[in-house]
């Protein structure tokens, strides 16, 4: 159970600094529970938006680079949402089938650059701003953001446009700050309706519950929904579904963190209070426990910023050629075991361990989950082995997120998870060049050897925690011993 030194933030704030009006609707231990079932509805409309937008993406470019690889090859012909899956290597399709899957997978990369990149720049300011003007603001911005891109993917599939048209569509996402300020704002809206103690990383871990819920009860319909109609009818209707998100924002979700006459700031200003939740007077354990926290979370989040457009490459190829109906049925299973019945570990956990001891074993799961990734050869070795071995290794990004709220003033969420969702673009924009790079390089021989390297970060964050792990727990009692001679000389 959560110590009662949990219940003040490690970081104090800077007397020079300025400070964003106080947000939150929490009294004492007691959570705002509708404003907090609400995010998770929005959570799950943008969501089920998402899990139809990026199979159509992935599998349209794929498709479309496909076409343009085989040519006038007769096989190809009759492939309409599928592109062509050789298994005998000694046929000359195979050859090609590999050049397909190495160009896209550069095509994507550059995609998901174009995007992160920008955003990096937009979470920046958008975070910290959001402690200033309200999360509504930034809840509406990115989820327009959502609209737009999927509104020109619309174009460039019913008039068959060049597929680089998509740097236009992912420029205006990140412009607009993407899935990652969606996640700074649903982080932080939780976090101004909740108290520091465990039900913080308890409802971080909800809201990763509800997105893998969204995505499963979605993914088994959009691949008959492709596989039935097309691409067009599919990325129309993910815009429709995020217009509504836009509509509940607007017209239900109350306002946690209201903007003041006096609250206008300066991007510079932004930036020192982005700056001020790692850089503050303090000891050096405490500026060594943010910034170790700060190196977990890169570690956590970077394989699941970077390798999703991947996990559909190999399905569809060799030695699955699994179709648009299969990955939906995969990826219902996976998310239904994981978030039915994960989070109701993860609590169970809660009772008998702190966060900091849950999160680690969350990241063994995500490790295990990897491996079996790494070295499946069978449908079965992915059905038994990654929703089972993996089964908890989706809590521990946000039970991380979780441990550094609690560091951190409840004046400061928004910076705080601008600059997680500046940690989380970078990773995108970095990451996803480097695992690309490591899949293009061994997909002739070694498909899986991607999801090694990933397991290999989940050890590095693992690793980070063996040390975070016995100086949260010195300044814990540092903190508590301070309180108890505070109490006896009053």
């Amino acid at each position: 159970m959560a110590s009662d030194s949990e219940k003040s933030p490690l970081l104090s704030s800077q007397p020079n600094e300025i400070s964003p009006p106080s947000c939150g609707k929490v009294s004492g231990r007691r959570s705002s529970l509708f404003n907090l079932v609400l995010a998770n509805v929005v959570v799950c409309i943008l969501t089920v938006a998402t899990a139809i937008f990026s199979p159509v993406m992935s599998q349209y470019v794929y498709h479309r680079i496909s076409l343009q690889v085989f040519g006038n090859d007769t096989r190809a012909e009759n492939f309409s949402t599928l592109a062509p899956c050789f298994q005998n290597t000694s046929d000359p399709g195979y050859v090609l089938q590999e050049t397909a899957q190495i160009q896209s997978s550069e095509k994507l990369s550059m995609f998901t650059v174009a995007s992160s990149g920008i955003a990096v720049l937009s979470n920046v300011i958008l975070g910290t701003y959001s402690d200033f003007i309200g999360r509504k603001f930034l809840y509406v911005l990115c989820m327009t953001g959502n609209v737009l891109r999927t509104v020109v993917t619309v174009i460039i599939i019913h008039w068959d446009l060049n597929i680089d048209y998509f740097f236009l569509a992912m420029g205006l996402y990140g412009l607009c700050g993407g899935s990652w300020s969606f996640t700074l704002a649903s982080c932080a809206y939780t976090a101004d309706n909740t108290p520091p103690q465990q039900s913080r990383s308890l409802w971080m871990a909800v809201i990763e519950s509800v997105t893998g819920l969204s995505t499963a009860l979605t993914s088994l319909a959009v691949g008959y929904f492709i596989q039935a109609t097309g691409y067009f009818y599919p990325s129309l209707t993910s815009a429709l579904v995020i217009g509504l998100g836009v509509l509940v924002v607007v017209l239900f979700m109350e306002e946690t963190c209201p903007r003041q006459q006096s609250s206008c700031i300066t991007p510079c200003q932004g930036l020192r209070n982005i700056g001020s939740v790692y850089v503050f007077q303090g000891t050096r354990l405490k500026r060594g426990l943010i910034w170790l926290g700060l190196l977990i979370f890169l570690f956590s989040i970077i394989n699941n910023s970077s390798g999703s457009n991947l996990d559909t490459l190999f399905e569809m190829n060799l030695p699955f050629c699994w179709s648009p109906e299969k990955m939906g049925l995969f990826s219902t299973v996976t998310y239904l075991v994981k978030n039915l019945v994960g989070v109701f570990i993860v609590k169970g956990l809660q009772f008998c361990m702190t966060d900091e001891v849950v999160a680690v074993v969350a990241t063994l799961s995500a490790i295990g989950g990897d491996l079996m990734w790494g070295f499946a050869k069978n449908d079965f070795m992915l059905y038994a082995g990654v929703p089972v071995v993996g089964l908890v290794g989706f809590a521990a990004t946000p039970i991380i997120r979780g441990i550094m709220s609690k560091m951190a003033p409840q004046s400061k969420q928004g910076a705080l998870f601008a600059s997680l969702a500046l940690v989380e673009a970078s990773c995108s924009t970095f990451g996803t060049p480097l695992f690309n790079s490591i899949y293009q390089g061994t997909v002739t021989y070694w498909r899986g050897a991607v999801f090694i390297a990933m397991g290999a970060m989940h050890l590095a964050a693992l690793a980070l925690y063996l040390i975070f792990i016995p100086l949260f727990r010195k300044e814990q009692r540092q903190v508590q011993e301070s309180r108890n001679i505070q109490t006896s000389t009053s």
